[in-house]
């Protein structure tokens, strides 16, 4: 399939991806009322999730980079498994038998993200950031809209079992239509895109080879450096996906169906940031992107503790609205900052790090944020999002002046 076509079917299935994945926090929303889930347990049930898709993506990753031409075929089985989730999820009354759901969905999604990133910034080496923006703001909308879709389909069918079945039966459908059109059409483009491609910008220890090479790649601190920033900001993402909704419901009295409104509105409003930071990324350097979003997150991260009003809609809203939207100018340029420092030929095993070593805090935020809140109370759970914020300020600045030091002028190669 030609570029442009390939682009935006993988920027199609990212809208899928995350409709699928991101419905689970609305769907936990609405069975608290037939099982009994504290913010703790449902941090668990999404800590279990990402686990999976943490350990998993760096495999995924990997497999990307030795079989490119299998890419397609990774990213629709990670999807057909997270429809086979939604379909199964209807048959749930325990605790225990949705947590081994939400393992294998975790298994499904670590499929997507690798590959296709990989394949993104080899189509648009030029423009990467941007190209990766538009990629992901296309899927943070479809996180954005996954609530406000699920309530509509519970108040058309009654129930949240009818949901499951109704959205993984649609999904199906659509999926199915997806692949046939991608396997049918396609010539492979980012397998000649990764055969073509120039050597990047870093050099690993000489003389290594296979897993040892790569993972002396993915710890060497040009890399390490920016999935320890990744980490950390992981964490605002995952708590937000996760409890925004239940916030909404819980501290400021709204219904669930105005819940899943005011969840889809604040997410999809600050998500469009991620075409800033694109733009500011390609435009001029992801480090000043970077710092952009470091600084921002940081200061709106400490408003919410100090200064906003936790049971005033406008007040939160704004606060944590602006919190997100921070760190998604940061997001496009953080995976732009690990392209450029990768050659095209391990791209996919560097974004497999990024959803892997780049999740380890986004895995057990969930959990500590939710303990935290049913512990003690929900400032103290922002307590620790701005502790987070403030170690990654500092790493941002560090990458900064870093960046600065090396002025973007190595032109080495890393040899596998």
């Amino acid at each position: 399939m030609d570029k442009i076509y390939e682009y935006l079917n993988i920027v199609f299935m990212h809208l899928l991806n995350h409709i699928l994945m991101f419905s689970l926090p609305a769907l936990i929303l609405f069975l608290r009322e037939d099982i009994d889930l504290s913010y703790a347990t449902s941090g668990y049930l999404w800590t279990i999730l990402i686990t999976i898709m943490t350990v998993m993506s760096l495999v995924t990753g990997t497999l990307a980079d030795r079989h490119p031409e299998r890419r397609y075929h990774l990213i629709y089985l990670g999807l057909f498994v997270m429809i086979l989730c939604w379909f199964l999820l209807r048959y749930g009354t325990s605790v225990g038998y949705f947590a081994s759901i939400f393992a294998l969905f975790g298994l499904g999604a670590s499929a997507f993200h690798p590959p296709s990133f990989a394949m993104i910034t080899g189509l648009y080496e030029q423009s990467k950031a941007r190209a990766l923006s538009l990629n992901m703001v296309t899927g943070m909308l479809g996180t954005a809209i996954s609530p406000f879709l699920f309530a509509n389909i519970v108040e058309f069918s009654g129930s949240w079992q009818s949901t499951t079945t109704i959205l993984a039966s649609v999904f199906l459908i659509i999926g199915s239509l997806s692949a046939l059109l991608a396997f049918r059409s396609s010539t492979q483009a980012d397998v000649t895109a990764v055969e073509n491609a120039e050597d990047g910008d870093i050099i690993s220890s000489p003389g290594k080879s296979g897993v040892r090479a790569e993972l002396s790649f993915i710890l060497s601190p040009l890399i390490l450096i920016p999935l320890l920033f990744i980490s950390l900001r992981s964490s605002f993402f995952r708590v937000a996906s996760l409890f925004t909704s239940l916030i909404y419901e819980d501290y400021l009295d709204l219904s669930k169906y105005d819940a899943t409104i005011a969840t889809g509105l604040v997410l999809g409003i600050s998500s469009l940031f991620i075409l800033v930071g694109g733009t500011l990324s390609d435009k001029t350097h992801p480090k000043f992107a970077i710092l952009t979003s470091s600084f921002g997150t940081l200061g709106f991260a400490t408003s919410l503790v100090f200064f906003a009003d936790l049971t005033s809609l406008f007040s939160f809203s704004a606060n944590y609205g602006a919190l997100l939207a921070f760190f998604y100018i940061g997001s496009p340029a953080a995976s732009a900052l690990l392209a450029n420092r990768a050659g095209k030929k391990q791209r996919g095993m560097v974004f497999g790090a990024s959803f892997s070593l780049g999740q380890i805090l986004g895995v057990v935020a969930p959990s500590i944020f939710g303990s935290l809140e049913t512990n003690y109370d929900l400032s103290t759970a922002f307590v620790f999002l701005a502790i987070l914020s403030t170690i990654a300020f500092l790493i941002g600045v560090y990458i900064y002046f870093e960046e600065n030091r090396r002025n973007g002028h190595y032109k080495v190669v890393y040899k596998g």
